[in-house]
């Protein structure tokens, strides 16, 4: 399915969907590879098991970021089709006024809590590139929203950080 979703960003040209699709790719084929063949020991894994109590903690705020995200997307941002992401409207509101790629967030903190979780190389090298993609996503999403939405966007993004939750709660 992603290789789909792929295809049509390149050929729209929109960047910052060729990234987070790449992210997911490999985001999920790092998931299949490690409840497939890594629980089966074909490779080593650390086991250190304060590191996995955190990534397994982590999966709370990462899936709460995504799962805002598409639901404010998808009941604030009007999308014209049955992709939330594809809104019609400025979303300033919820999640997105904390930190303006939720998203992206949630799913590169995901990326971390699987590396924390399964703790092998194989998981540290493809978690890395996917919070990469998804870090490159949130980039080239904020220049292709200033394209879409105009000063309204960039007076938002000047206000609201890119990922820094933190920063963003204490506005």
């Amino acid at each position: 399915v992603n290789g789909i979703w792929i295809r049509q960003a390149v050929k729209e040209r929109i960047t910052s969907e060729i990234y987070i699709h790449t992210g997911l790719s490999i985001f999920f084929t790092l998931l299949v590879l490690e409840l497939t063949l890594g629980i089966r020991e074909s490779w080593m894994h650390l086991e250190i098991f304060w590191l996995a109590v955190i990534g397994w903690i982590l999966y709370i705020p990462s899936a709460y970021l995504v799962v805002a995200s598409i639901h404010a997307l998808k009941h604030k941002g009007r999308p014209e089709t049955a992709d939330p992401t594809a809104t019609t409207t400025f979303i300033d509101t919820c999640v997105y006024s904390v930190v303006s790629q939720p998203m992206t967030l949630g799913m590169a903190i995901w990326s971390i809590a699987l590396i924390l979780v399964f703790q092998s190389i194989l998981a540290v090298i493809l978690g890395m590139v996917s919070i990469f993609c998804f870090w490159m996503s949130a980039r080239k999403e904020a220049e292709y929203n200033i394209r879409k939405f105009g000063d309204k966007y960039k007076e938002y993004i000047r206000k609201v950080p890119v990922w820094n939750i933190f920063k963003g709660i204490r506005k």
